[in-house]
């Protein structure tokens, strides 16, 4: 499953094209801290009194922890009005079947990550009604195999027939029974969209990443990865223990080979915020055109 060979199959999965990506400013209340230094039990065990679970300084749970908590709004004081473009990157083999959810951990646990993402025209302003698809790996670094759906009041779904299967689950029993980590969204007004989950885990010859695709007006405009910052993703995978057990990633952003097929790597990192109750708050605008 974590085998070079997931580097050389990816580069098969071409098809450039054009989009535009525009990074936003941090939220939250801490900052861009990734060093582990909140507050609490950083063995990872529960307190007597049902106090948060620390592991490393960041939260253990699933994307559960997130619901009904406001961090604010990243976008409070705009976007700018420069939107810089950008290169799509591949789907990928392993996009699957998806649910109209904002929590798509599904109860598996790990860091909880709060996705903040703003869909924009080319004049950065706000496409309300946009839908906007993630999917990405578990802290094991395998994706899930989701059952087949479709919703009948969007009528989205995504695809089952993308999926390689072995490849993305490595025929583990766990991940071909779940359906965590897939998901998708309605932008609002603003057009902002939520989505609860955990941090990504990572595999074997690419940087951590997070698939999306972005549809508006029943037309597909944008399919791409946000990538993360490396301090951050040492922080969470050396220390927290969800994701220490298995050490750090092999494949920096630099020498991601689908980074570099052309997915620019500065514009395409999400802007981060680690949050007082060890929840992870990630940020980053999207503009079609």
């Amino acid at each position: 499953m974590h085998s070079t060979s997931r580097r050389n199959a990816l580069r098969t999965f071409g098809g450039l094209g054009a989009l535009f990506l525009f990074g936003c400013g941090d939220s939250g209340t801490t900052g861009n801290s990734a060093d582990g230094s909140q507050s609490g039990d950083s063995s990872g065990s529960s307190g007597s009194d049902g106090s948060v679970v620390l592991s490393g300084g960041f939260a253990v749970a699933s994307g559960a922890f997130l619901t009904g908590k406001d961090y604010g709004n990243p976008f409070a004081s705009g976007i700018g009005t420069t939107c810089t473009a950008y290169v799509s990157s591949t789907k990928g083999p392993c996009h699957s079947n998806t649910y109209l959810r904002k929590d798509i951990s599904d109860g598996l646990v790990g860091l909880p990550t709060r996705f903040e993402l703003m869909v924009v025209d080319a004049s950065c302003k706000p496409v309300p009604n946009a839908i906007v698809e993630v999917w990405y790996a578990s802290p094991a670094g395998t994706y899930s195999k989701a059952a087949q759906t479709i919703d009948a009041g969007t009528g989205y779904g995504g695809s089952l027939s993308d999926l390689n299967t072995s490849f993305c689950t490595g025929n583990d029993a766990t991940a071909l029974a779940s359906n965590w980590l897939r998901g998708y969204q309605i932008s609002d007004a603003s057009g902002r969209v939520t989505i609860d989950g955990i941090f990504p885990g990572w595999y074997s010859g690419r940087t951590s990443h997070v698939h999306f695709i972005v549809t508006a007006n029943g037309k597909t405009y944008v399919t791409s990865q946000l990538l993360f910052d490396e301090t951050l993703t040492t922080a969470v995978y050396t220390k927290h223990q969800s994701y220490s057990a298995r050490g750090n990633k092999d494949t920096t952003n630099a020498k991601d080979n689908v980074v570099n097929m052309g997915l620019p790597v500065a514009s395409s990192i999400m802007s981060f915020s680690q949050q007082n109750d060890g929840a992870l708050v990630c940020t980053k605008a999207i503009t079609i055109a």
